[in-house]
């Protein structure tokens, strides 16, 4: 193992990091919004926004993990 190798894959985890915690506070921030839709009395326009941020807060999970899974099968040889 030499340096460079070290170095992209530091870089590469703190890419994926930084991307997964903005992951999350988009989530958060849309969850939010989801539950003024459920006050204001808009069920279907919740379930509908909290099903399309569940798909898409587990397709991003899903590339995240990849890129990590990648990461590892990549350094292992």
């Amino acid at each position: 193992m030499n340096y460079q190798d070290f170095e992209s894959a530091w870089y590469l985890g703190l890419i994926i990091t930084s991307f997964f915690v903005v992951m999350l506070a988009g989530f958060w921030m849309a969850m939010r919004r989801v539950r003024h839709l459920f006050v204001a009395g808009d069920t279907m326009s919740g379930w509908l926004a909290m099903g399309a941020s569940f798909f898409t807060f587990i397709f991003f999970l899903s590339l995240c993990l990849s890129l990590l899974i990648l990461l590892v099968v990549r350094g292992s040889g």
